[in-house]
This record gives C-alpha cells, structure tokens and sequence, in this order.
C-alpha cells in the first residue's frame, strides 16, 4: 500500500496488467536464502531472474558479504575527491582480463548509467570527426534516461519524452543485411555513424539469443 501511495502506482498497475488473472504480480520480500526470496506473507520463491545479473553468485553470498563488511570496516565509501586503491586494482585486472588493447574502465552504478557513458564516450571521440548517427536494434532497452531511451526502442517508453536526442535509427534485431544496409545508407547520405550500440540477449524484447 505505501509504495503505490508514494513510490510508483504505475508499476503496480503494470505488473497487473501483465499477470493472469489481473492480479498485483508485485511481491513484497523481506527475506531470503542463496537462491530464494521469502515475501511478507512467509511464501518462498525461487529466484530465477538473478537481479538481472546482479546476483549472479547468488543473494548474500557468504563470501561477497564478508568481503563488504571487511572493506566498510576498513574505508567507508567517500567522494572521488579522494584516490580508491581498489578501484585502480580493479581497473588494471579487467585490463589484464579482457582481450584486445582495453587500458581504461569507467565504473557506473547501473546498466543505464553505462550507456549513457558509453554514448558520451563515443560523441566525444566521433563528434569532431563528423560522426553523429547511432544504431541500435528493434526491441532494445537500455535503460529509460534519455540517451539510453534514445537507443530503447519501446514505444511505450518513448512517447512521453519525445522529441529524444536526434540520430539515433533502429534495425532488425540479428538481422545482419538490414544492419549493413542500415550502415551504407548512412555512409551514402553522409550520416556517418558513431556507434552502433547492441545488447547480445535481448530481455525486454523477449529473451531474444
């Protein structure tokens, strides 16, 4: 009752909208093991959505909880003001890890965060060479602020803000011709593309491999 007087009632009215039987699949939680959730009513539910990703050692691992409470005993979180050792250590391990000339990392707090640094990084580096056109797919979400709804191809969440930021055109997802035409088209035109900004799975255009 409080988060649809004071949070999102929207929410609540789609999830209901999307459940059979019309009614709330919202569930209230309050608990729950390595793979379950427990919700206010004491029912237990096994948790095969992963926070999308982000419980992918599953939820309070005993070892991601030590290692949080040792760093929080050890250095609260502060302001960029100051230099993280960690965050540099991290930095030069992905570095190390992934394949190809990767130097630097830029650490965001969410998915919608990342592709807004993503596009900005990219308009930074194609934007004085000309480059303004982005290409993402039919299907896409990433993420609701407006960049990231720039490239996010629901209409449902795009309306309400429109007019977006300019340059951005949807092709077929997994459609490989339609994304090559899509960039001989712009390089015919003289809309030459920045960045083509693609998800491998797609989630909210249906699990889409």
């Amino acid at each position: 009752e409080y988060f649809k007087e004071h949070v999102n009632p929207g929410f609540l009215e789609y999830r209901k909208s999307v459940t059979a039987g019309g009614d709330y699949g919202a569930v209230e939680w309050q608990a729950g093991g390595l793979n379950t959730l427990v919700d206010t009513q004491g029912q237990e539910f096994i948790d095969c959505l992963g926070g999308f990703g982000i419980f992918n050692v599953g939820h309070r691992n005993p070892v991601v909880v030590s290692a949080v409470q040792n760093q929080l005993a050890k250095q609260p979180l502060h302001s960029q003001e100051l230099l993280d050792p960690l965050r540099a250590m991290l930095a030069k391990t992905l570095a190390a890890l992934t394949p190809g000339k990767l130097k630097y990392s830029f650490f965001c707090n969410s998915g919608t965060e990342s592709v807004e640094a993503a596009l900005k990084l990219a308009k930074a580096y194609q934007s004085p060479r000309g480059k303004f056109t982005f290409i993402a797919t039919s299907g896409a979400f990433h993420g609701k602020s407006l960049g990231a709804l720039s490239a996010t191809a629901k209409s449902t969440f795009r309306k309400p803000f429109m007019p977006l930021l300019p340059g951005f055109r949807h092709v077929p997802f997994g459609n490989i011709e339609a994304m090559r035409t899509a960039l001989n088209e712009c390089k015919k035109t003289g809309d030459d593309v920045a960045a083509v900004i693609l998800e491998p799975i797609q989630g909210e255009g249906g699990v889409i491999l």
